[in-house]
């Protein structure tokens, strides 16, 4: 955000009440722009800004100040993803132009349904310990709902572009008006007249799309030089940042050389020379490596791709169900691309690019070229919110240490756009963006996920009341995870005194432990698949029409009926009619 939205945020938050003073006391606090644990700590945050961070101080606070004892613990700063899209739901619909399903899905309603669940995919990212975000390829319309939801104390930090500046248009994204994700510049001109196009929405930054398709990478580069270089002459006049999409290394060179800030990717066709490093770090240039995106592609659409317990009880559960369905809705589709991806059955195995990407993430982060977490959330199969655990997992297996990856994660997604001042540490007058964790987060990436709270914009959250399941969400959560046969997922959203009837009322069973009991068979049938023939949903009930697959041909199909009763935000009760 730029100064002008952050006086908005203030504002608007004093003005609605909602500002909160919090107190954690006697807690190790991570100093990630120094590399130290300062132990015993107290830290203050008043009107939504850390006012103290101090050993050993005694306070006089106003009435309501929650008091958090903080012993044993560690505060740490709020997480930054420093690359999201949110025109971009995550599931199989999200990129007509890689697999084109717009008969089942028109793009118009992809696009709408991501309108309609930001606000969820944003309280998924604070659930998470994630409080900034920042979106480096939007829409003017993404844009403006950005500014409707700035002044939420739940929802993290937004910093958000507009349609990203393209040497090349994909064809499915023309002629979408202020939905465009897109903007094409073909002279100097068009490119200084698609920046103050953004200005007009007050864009937090500028992005461009560096993208080279002629067969000559270097002469394709060179050719649009000049018109990458004219747009960011033109966002730097008028104090904007410039991130920029380049993975050939002679784009993100050309990028760097015209006066790119933020390079959003790895450079994926060779591994960097030292004189690369050096420009980078000469120019002050932030990279994001976005490890994970790419080979989420290619295992999603070669049916290769297995969800985590951890992604299939905290991502949306609709963007999952589209990839766990696959290759539904169009299996002919879909088994031309499972043929021609077959080099991802062998899970595990890195490619030539993977290596690449990871070699050279060690090489610029011991260099000392400020590295930024980010996932390119919003592609298909990377999950808003939980992939960040699969790109920090990454970013630790090409070699980075726990400092090194909490400042990626941290500070440095406050540098990529410019945002340093305001957040990405535990300071005195930053906002009151905060993780208090159990356990300590140098020890493991596992300890970074066991939040006790979340401060956010100055107020205390559980991370347990940020995300609101509908009855619906919670159904189809559970068939999710059926699918993907992990029991602990199938279970976690029924109450622990959930029961199981026949139509006719007979009691089946009682209790989720002995539901565990029965429904270990989920874990022992590979091809088993429940696919979703119709559904009803009113109020708090949902009833699903299913039919049951045993293995891969649709032979001896089985046919039923759930009821599923919510209550308490859990499945309570269950009908079950075959």
């Amino acid at each position: 955000m730029n100064k002008s939205h952050n006086l908005l945020l203030l504002l608007l938050l004093i003005h609605s009440g909602l500002i909160a003073q919090v107190l954690v006391k006697n807690t190790n606090v991570l100093d990630v722009e120094n590399k130290k644990i300062l132990s015993g700590y107290d830290v203050v945050v008043l009107e939504g800004r850390i006012i103290s961070v101090e050993k050993g101080k005694q306070y006089k606070l106003p009435p309501g100040t929650d008091v958090i004892d903080g012993t044993g613990k560690y505060l740490v700063p709020g997480f930054a993803d420093a690359h999201v899209h949110f025109f971009q739901s995550g599931g199989l619909y999200a990129r007509p132009d890689v697999i084109d399903l717009r008969k089942y899905q028109p793009y118009n309603k992809e696009l709408k349904w991501v309108h309609d669940n930001m606000e969820d995919l944003l309280h998924r990212y604070t659930a998470a310990g994630i409080t900034s975000v920042v979106d480096v390829g939007a829409s003017f319309n993404f844009l403006q709902q950005r500014d409707s939801l700035i002044s939420r104390t739940a929802l993290p930090v937004v910093s958000m572009t507009g349609p990203l500046l393209t040497t090349w248009l994909p064809p499915v994204f023309k002629d979408l008006a202020n939905e465009g994700p897109f903007i094409l510049m073909q002279t100097k001109e068009d490119a200084i007249n698609s920046v103050k196009e953004q200005l007009k929405y007050n864009a937090d930054f500028i992005k461009i799309w560096y993208i080279v398709l002629d067969s000559n990478i270097e002469a394709g580069a060179r050719k649009n030089y000049e018109i990458v270089k004219a747009a960011i002459e033109e966002a730097h006049k008028n104090n904007k940042r410039v991130a920029v999409h380049a993975m050939e290394r002679i784009t993100a060179q050309l990028a760097v050389e015209a006066g790119a800030d933020f390079l959003v990717h790895s450079v994926t066709d060779e591994y960097v020379s030292n004189e690369f490093v050096q420009l980078l770090k000469k120019r002050n240039v932030v990279l994001c490596p976005t490890l994970v995106v790419g080979g989420n592609y290619s295992k999603v659409l070669s049916d290769n791709y297995q969800f985590s317990t951890y992604e299939l009880e905290h991502a949306h559960p609709f963007t999952i169900s589209t990839i766990i369905d696959y290759p539904w809705p169009d299996t002919l589709v879909g088994k031309n691309y499972i043929k021609t991806l077959q080099y991802r059955k062998q899970t595990g195995k890195p490619t030539l690019e993977d290596t690449i990407m990871a070699v050279n993430l060690k090489k610029l982060a011991d260099a000392g070229v400020t590295i930024a977490t980010g996932t390119d959330a919003g592609n298909i199969g990377t999950q808003h919110a939980t992939s960040y655990f699969d790109e920090l997992s990454a970013m630790q297996q090409a070699g980075l240490n726990m400092w090194q990856l909490l400042q990626a994660s941290t500070i440095n997604g406050a540098k990529a756009v410019g945002q340093e001042k305001e957040w990405g540490s535990i300071s005195k007058n930053k906002l009151g963006n905060m993780v208090l964790l159990n356990a300590n987060p140098l020890d493991s990436l596992a300890n970074w996920k066991k939040i006790d709270r979340v401060i956010n914009k100055g107020k205390l959250f559980m991370p347990d009341s940020l995300v609101r399941n509908t009855p619906v969400m919670l159904v189809q959560q559970q068939l999710n995870a059926y699918n993907a046969h992990d029991l602990d997922a199938f279970l976690a959203p029924y109450a622990d005194d959930v029961e199981i009837y026949s139509t006719t009322g007979k009691l089946q069973l009682k209790g989720k432990e002995e539901m565990r009991k029965q429904y270990t068979f989920i874990t022992q049938f590979p091809y088993l698949y429940c696919k979703l023939v119709n559904r009803i949903v009113s109020g708090n009930t949902v009833i699903d029409h299913e039919e049951i697959w045993l293995s891969p041909k649709p032979d001896n199909l089985r046919y039923g009926v759930a009821i599923y009763v919510i209550q308490n935000g859990k499945i309570s009760k269950v009908y079950f009619a075959d």
